[in-house]
């Protein structure tokens, strides 16, 4: 039953990212201008859901949800005793980190949607995601042998590499930099590499993104020697990803194409984080052996 809520609450935070996606191509994350620790807006608990307060405050709600979910399970796998003693830190650093994330979100519009929070308030979600991800598997891979590490190094780095892509993804989205290059999804503009700062931010995020891909495709290869067709599916993701990033230029920014972008990425990262897992926990066994 713990591990089924651990899915269960899996699922609840790449809802939150989809939900939090919404937000800022709906103009709506300055909808809720107050924050005092708790998922009010404009000084009401439960304000008229209309507008821009439907997206921005249904995802206080849904993120406090989120919480609540997160400090259960932290509090179930203590309460289960020395059988679940290894997830006591990851759990309490669950709770620990979606305070964070909450948080850097209520100071991030406070601060009048300060770029710079607002990329870090994204990269703490996906690590918040992954490390949710790590306890659920964990609670059905038990681990069997302490400090084995990864024998697919190439996983990991393609993980860390989808990673710094989504971090530059929201570095483009909160500068502003989504149509830097018009809806030109080829080129910058007449040139590859253009001259303004904006464009140059958005190039980086586009060419940097196929970079990614070309080692999340040989990693995948590997993987597939030891993984099956599991290791196939963040290449498989990732080519509808980046048609979706191409659609999102194309299409000026629809914002049913730019959710599914972010939506999609955290699966993209969902995906590979779980090969680096799997890795682990195969050569767990093979040192047990």
């Amino acid at each position: 039953m713990l591990y089924i809520f651990s899915i269960f609450t899996v699922f609840a935070t790449w809802l939150l990212l989809l939900i939090g996606g919404i937000v800022n191509p709906m103009g709506a994350s300055l909808a809720c201008p107050d924050w005092y620790f708790i998922p009010t807006c404009n000084g009401e608990l439960l304000p008229d859901m209309v507008g821009g307060v439907l997206y921005e405050h249904g995802h206080r709600l849904w993120a406090s949800g989120v919480g609540v979910l997160t400090l259960i399970q932290c509090v179930w796998i203590f309460a289960k005793g020395e059988k679940t003693r290894q997830l006591r830190v990851p759990a309490f650093l669950s709770v620990l980190l979606v305070a964070i994330q909450g948080t850097l979100g209520g100071v991030t519009v406070l601060l009048g949607l300060n770029a710079a929070l607002s990329t870090l308030h994204l990269l703490t979600a996906m690590v918040f995601l992954c490390l949710l991800i790590s306890i659920s598997f964990r609670l059905e891979q038990p681990i069997l042998k302490t400090g084995a590490k990864s024998s697919d190094s190439l996983a990991t780095v393609a993980f860390m590499l989808i990673l710094v892509q989504i971090l530059i993804g929201g570095v483009v989205r909160h500068l502003g930099a989504g149509l830097a290059c018009g809806d030109d999804w080829l080129t910058c503009g007449p040139q590859m590499w253009p001259s303004w700062h904006l464009g140059q931010i958005h190039m980086i995020h586009r060419l940097f993104g196929f970079f990614v891909a070309a080692v999340v495709v040989v990693s995948n290869f590997r993987s597939a020697t030891w993984a099956g067709p599991f290791a196939y599916l963040p290449t498989g993701l990732l080519v509808v990803q980046i048609a979706l990033g191409l659609l999102t230029v194309a299409t000026v920014r629809s914002v049913p194409i730019v959710v599914a972008h972010t939506a999609l990425g955290a699966l993209v990262l969902a995906s590979q984080f779980l090969i680096v897992l799997r890795a682990s926990h195969r050569q767990n066994r093979l040192a047990v052996r």
